[in-house]
């Protein structure tokens, strides 16, 4: 069912009655299971109203991560040996070293496995074209065919996956690995943000779920607005400016250098319209739900540069990337030149992220040539207080 559609208001009005009837029921201090097998029920219904196929791989990749989450998280300080006391200092700095060692390849191997899926299910007819051209391999050629005519791209795998990733990496880095399945499930199949995001971590969804108190009318109020204005932003902007979009790219023979910069710019337009009007839904639908969810965009258009646009555009995945990426990278710590080699990657994987085609690819590497131009302006600038007066007044802005 689609986001804008009456089968989603009558879906989201049943959810919200039968999950705050369960509420009530249970009251503050009751049992939370019914309100999670409310949630988890309502999101497979979502998800099986699109593609019913694939929910047995969103539910093995959902008990993937919660395992290695618990191998991750079982004694994170100091492992098994932490409460050993026979151990000489020796023997303990080597166990703690194994310990370490264990926790690492365990950590690479959720990250793999991670990985393979979302190759697996999104990219390899991208993959197999690709050395079908390389190799002049005709049964690469073939299969890429078979899979792009017979299989259908897994609605929502990317998300999936980067919530995944981050969830055991956290515990990695030392967050607490949750013991309770049900409530991991209901955290990622959560039917809001289960095709298109936001991006969300565990740790914040989990308090959320714990703190459940029925909206205020102020709330009620917001995410009531939220679906609107959502809903406004999808139906009447953005599939009315793809229509134009449309036409003139699929006549692009008959339209004008006018009518193509014209399209060039309702298409940029369209895009925010569309995805930004579908958080829009997603968060006010959590917010029915008891539940927030977080911002997604932030003006983007309004940016003063392209690391701006950035800061402002998909922020949750401008997140994810800094905080499993861009920052175990170096970031911007180990001088100019490393900094900008790694804007430069962390852009083409967020092109490549977006879809498997060299357009993305070419559209992320586009960015990070922007955002390298950027940073070495910025460190041509630093020390010389005339540029940056001149950046700071009304002709450099």
């Amino acid at each position: 069912m689609s986001f804008i559609s009456i089968t989603y208001s009558c879906f989201l009005l049943a959810v919200l009655g039968i999950y705050w009837l369960v509420q009530r029921s249970t009251g503050a201090t009751g049992s939370p299971k019914l309100k999670l097998l409310v949630l988890l029920i309502s999101s497979l219904i979502f998800y099986a109203s699109l593609q019913i196929q694939y929910i047995p791989l969103l539910v093995l990749i959902t008990l993937i991560n919660f395992y290695f989450g618990q191998a991750l998280g079982t004694n994170t300080v100091s492992g098994s040996h932490a409460t050993n006391y026979h151990l000489s200092n020796e023997e303990w700095l080597v166990a703690d070293s194994f310990w370490n060692n264990r926790r690492s390849r365990l950590l690479s191997l959720g990250i793999f496995l991670n990985v393979i899926f979302l190759l697996g299910f999104k990219y390899i007819p991208f993959i197999l074209s690709n050395l079908a051209v390389i190799l002049n391999l005709t049964i690469a050629q073939d299969g890429a065919n078979w899979i792009r005519d017979n299989l259908i791209v897994t609605l929502g795998i990317s998300f999936f996956i980067f919530e995944g990733i981050a969830y055991i990496i956290d515990v990695y880095r030392g967050a607490p690995a949750t013991r309770n399945l049900l409530q991991f499930a209901a955290y990622k199949f959560f039917f809001p943000k289960l095709i298109s995001g936001p991006i969300t971590r565990y740790p914040p969804f989990a308090i959320e779920l714990k703190t459940l108190q029925f909206p205020s009318f102020d709330r009620a109020t917001e995410g009531l607005w939220l679906i609107t204005s959502g809903a406004i932003k999808k139906a009447l902007l953005a599939d009315h400016i793809g229509i134009f979009v449309d036409l003139c790219f699929g006549n692009i023979e008959r339209a004008g250098s006018g009518d193509l910069w014209l399209a060039i710019f309702a298409y940029g337009l369209q895009l925010y319209f569309d995805f930004s009007g579908y958080v829009d839904i997603a968060r006010g639908s959590a917010v029915l739900l008891g539940i927030n969810l977080p911002e997604n965009f932030d003006f983007p258009y309004f940016s003063i540069s392209i690391a701006d646009f950035w800061r402002r555009w998909h922020i949750t995945l401008g997140d994810w990337i800094r905080n499993y990426l861009y920052f175990p990278l170096g970031g911007s710590r180990k001088g100019v030149a490393r900094t900008c080699l790694n804007l430069f990657i962390v852009m083409v994987i967020i092109g490549i992220w977006h879809g498997a085609a060299w357009g993305f690819v070419a559209w992320g590497g586009l960015h990070g040539l922007a955002l390298v131009l950027h940073r070495l302006t910025e460190a041509f600038c630093e020390n010389r207080d005339g540029i940056k007066r001149w950046w700071q007044s009304w002709s450099g802005v």
